[in-house]
């Protein structure tokens, strides 16, 4: 993500099916994005490693279905390189899948 944003050399065969020789702006715009996504996934994951409550509930859901699309769209990719990241991708979205499981089984006990 870093190195889209950023414009690396190293990521051009890494990211948008390595079809472009230089990123161009709306592509960094995205994985700009992305990186602030990545970073709100790491602040609700935390919070909920530390048991306070993830408000509002629906944003773990929205979590594992937004997964659950990557790991299609890396796994689709021309770019062999871009389809690895269906591995890290999927631990991710399994995580968020494991809490939405737990928040489910907390919300039947408590009802």
């Amino acid at each position: 993500v870093g190195g889209v944003m950023l414009g690396a050399s190293y990521a051009l065969d890494r990211a948008a099916g390595g079809q472009f020789e230089v990123f161009p702006s709306y592509i960094r715009i995205v994985y700009i994005l992305n990186f602030a996504l990545i970073a709100y996934q790491v602040v609700i994951f935390t919070r909920f490693s530390y048991g306070i409550a993830v408000k509002p509930k629906w944003i773990v859901k929205a979590f594992v279905i937004l997964g659950a699309l990557g790991i299609l769209a890396n796994a689709a990719s021309r770019s062999a390189n871009e389809r690895w990241n269906v591995i890290p991708a999927l631990i991710i979205t399994f995580a968020f899948y494991r809490i939405l499981k737990s928040d489910t089984k907390r919300t039947e006990v408590a009802a």
